[in-house]
């Protein structure tokens, strides 16, 4: 399964399976021994992260440090129809480019493209892609495993000069975009509570009805575009951004109780205290992932 590409590093715990000038079919040790596989285990649950056991990963040269994640799979098979598939349609183009930064951007903005095609059709089991974006999530924002990733979108970030096409994520607490183009990251990370305002928008010059405009507490404004379901992720935000209020309006309540209701009351019975309770407060609207 192609992935959205993005930085990876050489590492002990994979091994090549096939190899080229610029591209590595790599297997993770954890298929291998079963000594490995329970070092492996271990490591990867203290960083709270574990990878499918193959991934293809680009390099500019064989002493490169650093790799461009291409695509991951769950079984050699799947794999192997991903290194076929580049074989066929990227290989050949790239052995006959010659500056390497030309190399990396050709292969980055095909593959961020072939990704983004299949986001909306029905190549991948949405399942599957599911727990593939959960993982880059947690991995890419650091987050805690007991956050829930909602739903993702493939979208692009106007900027002063120009555009970075990526993926938004949305999680109960979070709102977090991601991009990697020609060399660079661009990485945002809002909590839901400090997001102020919401706004349908236009991008292209008002020709296009594709963009959602975020506004933060301190004034800060984010606009994203290239969203092929604007109206479904503003909703899907807007109810998010929403539920959030109510738990730390809850909180607060909550909060103000205990204290009306301790030592320093001065006389106030509980029963006063419990005035407000959890059963006159509004329910939480469920969400579900995408």
């Amino acid at each position: 399964m192609f992935v959205l590409p993005a930085p990876a590093e050489p590492s002990a715990f994979w091994s090549d399976v096939k190899v080229t000038a610029n591209f590595v079919l790599q297997q993770s040790v954890s298929a291998g021994g079963a000594f490995l596989k329970s070092v492996l285990a271990t490591i990867q649950n203290v960083l709270e992260t574990k990878p499918p056991p193959f991934r293809i990963v680009y390099r500019h040269d064989a002493t490169a440090i650093a790799y461009i994640l291409l695509a991951v799979g769950e079984t050699a098979g799947e794999i192997e129809s991903d290194w076929k598939w580049l074989s066929d349609n990227i290989m050949p183009v790239v052995v006959e480019l010659d500056e390497p930064a030309e190399r990396a951007n050709f292969v980055v903005t095909k593959i961020r493209f072939l990704v983004s095609a299949e986001e909306g059709g029905q190549e991948v089991p949405a399942d599957r892609k599911m727990r593939a974006a959960t993982t880059t999530f947690r991995q890419t924002f650091s987050v805690s495993r007991t956050e829930n990733l909602v739903t993702y979108y493939s979208c692009a970030l106007s900027g002063s000069f120009m555009m970075h096409q990526g993926w938004l994520y949305l999680s109960e607490n979070y709102f977090c975009f991601y991009a990697y183009m020609f060399g660079s990251e661009k990485k945002i990370m809002l909590q839901l509570r400090d997001i102020k305002d919401l706004t349908r928008a236009r991008s292209m010059g008002g020709t296009r009805d594709d963009a959602i405009e975020v506004t933060t507490r301190d004034g800060t404004q984010y606009m994203f575009s290239n969203l092929f379901h604007r109206d479904e992720t503003y909703e899907m935000l807007e109810q998010l951004t929403a539920n959030t209020m109510k738990r730390v309006l809850m909180n607060s309540e909550y909060t103000s109780t205990q204290q009306q209701s301790g030592p320093h009351s001065h006389g106030r019975s509980p029963s006063d205290a419990s005035a407000i309770n959890s059963d006159s407060r509004p329910p939480m609207t469920p969400t579900s992932a995408a």
